[in-house]
């Protein structure tokens, strides 16, 4: 497993369904259009590329306030422990940070799903309305739509719609860059959940990196559930990274809110 890869691209994957800006510190990623996504709207930062702290979360806040974002920061996956040794100077800035521990997973076994046959599965290429409603709306996530349909418009992404009795029921997608396919996002409408929706969404997945040979898959699952069905379709766990993140609280002229 391409390790290194895998965690860069961990870093930069916003490119996949936002707009960046680069800086010599990192990168500034954002979408006017779509304010209430954090992958969509957030600043990445490298710790031996920063020079001057101080200046660059000055930068950082100028940026995204300008724009009417709230300033967002992650650390580098690679740079462990960064935001944790310079929690004051965050705070002295109006930046409230924390870690949080992210499970990694790669496909690296057979895939022992058995999908349920109501349920079917279709990769797509262009967008309907109805995976809104259907989906995204009914699992209580509506401002993941436009990140979902902004990735269409790329050729390296892989999108599956899940669909019970006709109407589209879950959805998940990945994108594959420089020899490394990270799965973004799986996501099941809460009326369809607990029947097999998302093993058949990894299923489908996972069958089709098989049959075109696409390797070096990896994610994070967002809880034990999700990861059961992962460990199912032969993602195994490489190691637990602590991701630093800092949300910005301090309004100008404002005190703290």
């Amino acid at each position: 497993m391409l390790l290194e890869k895998i965690y860069k691209e961990e870093d930069y994957f916003p490119r996949e369904i936002t707009f960046g800006e680069e800086r010599e510190y990192g990168v500034l990623f954002y979408n006017d259009d779509n304010k209430d996504s954090y992958d969509s709207n957030h600043a990445v930062i490298f710790k031996d590329k920063v020079n001057d702290l101080d200046n660059v979360l000055d930068d950082i806040v100028k940026f995204y306030t300008k724009k009417g974002i709230k300033p967002v920061i992650y650390q580098s996956i690679s740079d462990e422990g960064y935001f944790e040794d310079i929690k004051d100077i965050l705070s002295c800035h109006g930046f409230e940070s924390w870690s949080e521990s992210q499970r990694y997973m790669v496909l690296a076994e057979r895939n022992t799903i058995t999908p349920n046959p109501e349920i079917i599965v279709r990769k797509i290429t262009e967008w309907q309305e109805a995976y809104r409603t259907e989906i995204f709306e009914k699992a209580g996530e509506p401002w993941e739509t436009a990140v979902a349909k902004r990735s269409l418009d790329n050729h390296n992404t892989l999108f599956f719609a899940a669909y019970v009795y006709g109407r589209p029921a879950g959805m998940t997608y990945a994108h594959v860059h420089d020899d490394v396919c990270r799965v973004d996002y799986l996501l099941v409408s809460k009326e369809h959940r607990n029947i097999g929706v998302g093993r058949a969404l990894i299923n489908a997945f996972v069958e089709y990196c098989r049959v075109n040979r696409i390797e070096n898959c990896f994610l994070w699952p967002d809880g034990e559930t999700a990861e059961r069905i992962y460990y199912e379709g032969g993602f195994r766990y490489i190691e637990t990274k602590r991701a630093g993140r800092a949300s910005y609280v301090k309004c100008e002229g404002k005190g703290q809110q």
